[in-house]
């Protein structure tokens, strides 16, 4: 049995300003689940390299997915620096959104797939 290839991304919580953890699973070539979040810690996330990680293609949302660890919010944006922010579901296209990475503020729309970078600085 293939063990199914796995990363994990930091996120940033946009209500608590904490640092999280997302488990994604690749499915396909250029696709990805985000089947899991947890709590962690920066120290602990560089010394498992999550800070690091780039994740490129689509992204798919589960249904089993608890959402962020400290709000509970289930949405998700990247950044136009790559970085993963944490965000209400359903917010509509063209809302402004502020990264908790690098301050920046811009207007949601569609992630295009062209890569989510983890942690570090800009």
């Amino acid at each position: 049995m293939k063990i199914p290839e796995a990363e994990v991304a930091l996120c940033k919580c946009t209500s608590r300003h904490k640092l999280f953890g997302m488990r994604f699973q690749k499915v396909e070539s250029n696709l990805w689940d985000l089947t899991w979040a947890f709590e962690m810690q920066e120290k602990a996330a560089k010394n498992e390299g999550y800070d690091t990680t780039v994740i490129k293609g689509g992204v798919r949302m589960l249904d089993e997915y608890p959402g962020c660890p400290y709000c509970g919010n289930r949405g998700v944006f990247v950044c136009s620096c790559g970085k993963l922010n944490c965000l209400e579901k359903n917010v509509p296209h063209g809302k402004t959104v502020r990264c908790e990475w690098c301050g920046n503020e811009g207007n949601l729309g569609e992630y295009d797939g062209n890569g989510i970078k983890s942690g570090g600085d800009r």
